[in-house]
């Protein structure tokens, strides 16, 4: 009888211990979860960029959709002008965003360091 007890009093403790364990557990997770959540709205209140504002007097019809359309369809149909096309406008990006990040600066000196440039 009194290994029964025992036995009976070793399973009671271990599975309290494992209880309070595991609400151990949930309550450091409950914890955790609403902080994260915390750092999501953090950079909301910078301010959005404006969109930009054409000129009214710009319609539809001045720009020329039909142009635009054959400019493009003729500068896919050849490779080396596709390729002309993308250096104008990657130049003209790069002239519109001039911060320059890690990346493109270790490809610069990379460049300089072959003898590329």
């Amino acid at each position: 009888m009194k290994r029964v007890l025992k036995a009976l009093g070793q399973t009671l403790s271990q599975s309290i211990l494992l209880v309070c364990t595991l609400a151990l557990l949930v309550l450091a997770g409950l914890a955790v979860a609403p902080s994260q959540a915390a750092y999501a709205g953090q950079h909301s209140s910078q301010a959005q960029p404006e969109a930009k504002i054409t000129d009214p007097a710009e319609s539809f019809e001045d720009l020329n959709p039909q142009a635009a359309y054959e400019d493009i369809v003729n500068t896919a149909q050849n490779p080396a002008k596709v390729e002309k096309v993308y250096d104008e406008s990657l130049k003209e990006y790069k002239q519109e965003h001039p911060q320059e990040s890690i990346v493109q600066k270790a490809e610069e000196l990379l460049e300089k360091v072959t003898g590329k440039e």
